[in-house]
């Protein structure tokens, strides 16, 4: 038997699209395409709606996520860890994409704040560490207030 492996699986309509080793066997090659929550209409049209607003849509766009996600999964042999590396890719993405936001787009940044707090709460993720919330409340009761944490900035400089 050789100690080189050929695998290779293309599954364009999972998601994960494909898996390969590279030629020397040093990696695996797997490339995942996970499906990304959307807001439900013109996000331009929120820019001066309530929290309460926005974290409703955000709700909406988190349980049309499941769905697609789940629906996605269908092809996958081990859907379950499929699942949960698409939950914490998408916090992560979700936390990324809050990070690169500007001034101005604090409308984006709870929903996109909201999202991932939502999505770190899944029952499938239970138990690992995704960070801190990125909506902290301020107050208390019917006064409390969300925010977001302060973003932090990523280094481009190549490893």
């Amino acid at each position: 038997m050789s100690s080189y492996l050929s695998f290779q699986w293309p599954n364009p309509h999972g998601v994960c699209c494909y898996r390969s080793f590279d030629n020397p066997n040093d990696h695996s090659v797997i490339a995942i395409k996970v499906p990304w929550l959307q807001w439900p209409n013109d996000p331009l049209e929120d820019v001066h709606s309530p929290w309460w607003v926005i974290q409703d849509k955000t709700l909406a766009a988190v349980r049309l996520w499941k769905k697609i996600l789940h629906e996605r999964l269908s092809s996958e042999t081990y859907h379950k860890h499929m699942k949960i590396s698409s939950i914490v890719l998408m916090n992560e993405q979700l936390r990324l994409t809050i990070d690169d936001l500007g001034d101005g787009d604090d409308h984006l940044k709870l929903f996109y704040g909201f999202a991932a707090d939502e999505i770190a709460k899944m029952k499938e993720v239970k138990g690992l560490d995704l960070g801190k919330e990125v909506v902290k409340w301020v107050g208390s009761g019917r006064d409390a207030v969300p925010v977001f944490r302060r973003v932090r900035t990523r280094s481009t400089d190549p490893v």
